[in-house]
């Protein structure tokens, strides 16, 4: 990548930081973990994820979780307890927002995730079209880590303009220049 490209990069991430109450990259902000396993599973996080990024991901202010930027898409990294001895980390992109929810675009996402390695598409609560991989925080190593993480930031880069140069709705990135991307931190999955 040139140096325009990490520039614009670092630009990008500042704009998201003012924009959406996260904190400095990679501060954790006195969260508050619900158990002791997804407190160490989310420190072993942070370190993996700035060897594997450098500085670019921003850590959350609301709950153990990590944001990267890529292209047009923001991907999630977040760490869930499992049980007391165990977590998930969970890592998601809000692929559109806003598309109309048609038969023919359920039909591709369903083919689509036919297709998938690793994760799937879905439908959030709010009807936002997302992609999501899962992995066990115990037992994860970095390459494993590194492998889902990039595994969602290309499919949600890629498929976020297909689906919306097809069925509309809005990319992260539009999301971010039009001031609409959430203030609150990124939306939770509910479980």
């Amino acid at each position: 990548m040139t140096a325009y490209g990490y520039s614009l990069i670092s630009l990008v991430i500042t704009l998201i930081a003012k924009v959406t109450q996260f904190a400095k990259p990679m501060e954790t902000n006195n969260l508050k973990f619900q158990t002791s396993a997804q407190e160490a599973c989310y420190e072993k996080l942070v370190t993996w994820i700035q060897e594997i990024f450098g500085k670019y991901p921003c850590a959350r202010q609301d709950f153990p979780g990590l944001g990267i930027f890529v292209g047009s898409a923001l991907v999630e990294i977040l760490v869930f307890p499992w049980d007391e001895n165990d977590a998930v980390i969970n890592t998601r992109s809000y692929v559109v927002v806003g598309s109309e929810l048609k038969p023919d675009l359920m039909r591709y996402l369903l083919e689509e995730n036919a297709k998938m390695i690793f994760g799937a598409f879905g439908i959030s609560p709010d009807n936002e079209i997302l992609f999501e991989h899962s992995i066990i925080g115990s037992t994860c190593n970095i390459k494993e880590l590194e492998v889902s993480v990039k595994a969602v930031m290309e499919i949600a880069d890629e498929y976020d303009d297909k689906i919306v140069n097809r069925w509309g709705g809005k990319r992260a990135l539009d999301r971010i220049h039009a001031g609409t991307l959430s203030n609150k931190g990124w939306s939770l999955p509910t479980f």
